[in-house]
């Protein structure tokens, strides 16, 4: 079980900094880089890698070892696809069951805000999207959605960060979950299937320029 522990922290950590693109694609992993970084033995740094394999997060080949994947622009896409389903679930559930008001004029007045403050806020947008989307999620009360989400959110991470900062993305993503608490408010499915169809294609619309984007910063710290 500690053992078990190890490989968890150990791939956990790596996925943090491929996500984030501090290890940006084709960066090689070597078991003894790890191994002497980490100050663990070989087997859990064995089965963290191979729990980094099974995620899709890296590659191994025969002779070459292990790599970060490259990046796919089409599954990029398709993580978008799934992005949009799971969120159209979740604003359905989260209109059916209602949610606490106090907790809705919180976010209302907190994306007010931000929005009356941009662009000087930009630069916490991206993380507060996050939580709002992971605050509908567990509002929505099913746990295996929450986790699906969470996944896919992991996957498009870096995305996320490099579309966020347009001054008309910045402004329409303020807006756009002030028409999803309305809508919520309001016990609207439609209304809020709407915002948030219009929240996640917006930025599926700039998926290829962002990720060109966040490439280029990520070798640039190489």
């Amino acid at each position: 079980m500690a053992e078990h522990n190890l490989s968890r922290e150990v791939s956990d950590s790596l996925s943090e900094r491929i996500l984030s693109l501090a290890y940006p694609p084709g960066h090689r992993l070597t078991e003894e880089a790890l191994c002497a970084e980490f100050k663990v033995s070989r087997s859990p740094v064995r089965e963290a890698l191979g729990m980094l394999v099974e995620n899709g997060l890296i590659d191994k080949k025969a002779r070459h070892g292990y790599s970060v994947r490259r990046l796919d622009l089409q599954e990029i896409n398709e993580l978008y696809d799934v992005r949009l389903v799971l969120e159209l679930a979740v604003i359905e559930r989260v209109c059916e069951k209602g949610m606490d008001p106090v907790e809705i004029t919180r976010l209302e007045e907190y994306w007010r805000a931000l929005h009356d403050q941009l662009p000087r806020m930009a630069e916490h947008l991206a993380d507060s999207d996050e939580e709002f989307h992971e605050i509908l999620a567990s509002a929505a009360g099913n746990r295996a959605l929450r986790q699906m989400l969470d996944y896919v959110d992991k996957r498009i991470h870096f995305v996320r960060l490099a579309d966020i900062i347009n001054p008309d993305r910045l402004r329409t993503t303020c807006l756009d979950h002030l028409a999803i608490l309305r809508a919520v408010r309001e016990r609207d499915p439609a209304l809020g299937a709407e915002a948030v169809r219009r929240n996640i294609e917006w930025g599926r619309k700039n998926v290829e320029a962002a990720l060109k984007d966040a490439l280029i910063r990520a070798y640039r710290i190489q």
